[in-house]
């Protein structure tokens, strides 16, 4: 049971991340960096993903991180969820200077403790902007998972 309300609580505050923020990587544009973001969550990478993070909304993933304990090691998770993001599409809407919007779209597929679920990303828009060279996923409008 503590392992379902752990389990439970993560998928909550990845939720609410996705909600608020996101990150990416330098080149191949802002399309890329929301892919690689959006890897790393599938991977369960919380260090990468707070890496690709804009300093505005770092607090939230350092957030998350604490709530697991460990410095957010997701080892645990790992066997118990499964996250694939094969499905989703990604696309500049708009560049403007250090600020684009990225357009997601497709389905997001979640496994938990054998109970399969799928989010459709109906043309979600991903706010980004570029902080040193990198484009970082960075705003209110972000990834609603229910």
């Amino acid at each position: 049971m503590k392992r379902l309300s752990v389990v439970m609580i993560i998928v909550i505050v990845l939720s609410a991340l996705l909600t608020a923020c996101g990150g990416g990587a330098g080149g191949g544009g802002a399309a890329a960096a929301a892919k690689s973001f959006f890897d790393a969550f599938a991977q369960l990478d919380f260090a990468k993903m707070k890496d690709m993070t804009c300093e505005a909304q770092k607090k939230s993933i350092e957030d998350a991180m604490s709530m697991m304990g460990a410095g957010g090691d997701a080892s645990a998770l790992k066997d118990m969820l499964k996250i694939d993001t094969a499905g989703l599409k990604y696309e500049e809407k708009s560049v403007s200077g250090s600020n684009a919007t990225v357009v997601v779209s497709g389905k997001l597929k979640l496994e938990m403790m054998g109970q399969a679920q799928e989010q459709d990303l109906d043309n979600q828009e991903l706010p980004m902007v570029n902080e040193g060279g990198q484009w970082k996923v960075c705003g209110e409008g972000g990834i609603p998972l229910q």
